[in-house]
């Protein structure tokens, strides 16, 4: 065997493994950064029904008869607003939006919730598999609440 051989067959032997291993190290990637877009998405959704559900104790109780309601209308109000913050493909996904008033043990609470749809069109660009399925595996959707006793 002579040295220009050895290097042919190395050469194929790398040119190979960067064939065989490149698609997973790609696949990889391109879910790492398509998770951090969806888990970016629902740290805005959730800082939104933070500061909804936050919202309701910049009111002064001793003012209303009904606080509750008044407390479940204005944070009402306050998520509105917020999701009108929203990016477009966020906040135009949103099928659920509310904030709702519940007693729970003798403690008012008031619960603010979005529901952000992807099962009709998914949150990222998916790659088919065929009968493998798809990648990377996504939600049909993104749940956030926050809940704030009152």
């Amino acid at each position: 065997m002579t040295m220009g051989s050895v290097s042919k067959r190395a050469k194929g032997v790398v040119t190979l493994e960067f064939l065989m291993i490149f698609p997973m190290i790609v696949g990889l990637l391109y879910g790492a950064a398509g998770y951090g877009v969806l888990f970016f998405n629902k740290y805005r959704m959730q800082l939104v029904v933070d500061k909804a559900a936050a919202s309701v104790l910049a009111l002064d109780r001793r003012q209303f008869d009904a606080f509750g309601e008044e407390a479940e209308s204005y944070s009402n109000g306050v998520l509105d607003a917020l999701v009108g913050q929203l990016p477009a493909d966020t906040s135009g996904r949103i099928s659920t939006k509310s904030c709702s008033t519940t007693s729970s043990g003798g403690i008012d609470l008031l619960v603010c919730a979005l529901v952000a749809d992807g099962s009709e069109t998914p949150f990222l660009p998916q790659l088919n598999f065929g009968f493998l399925g798809t990648f990377p595996p996504l939600p049909d959707s993104l749940k956030v609440s926050s809940a704030v006793a009152f």
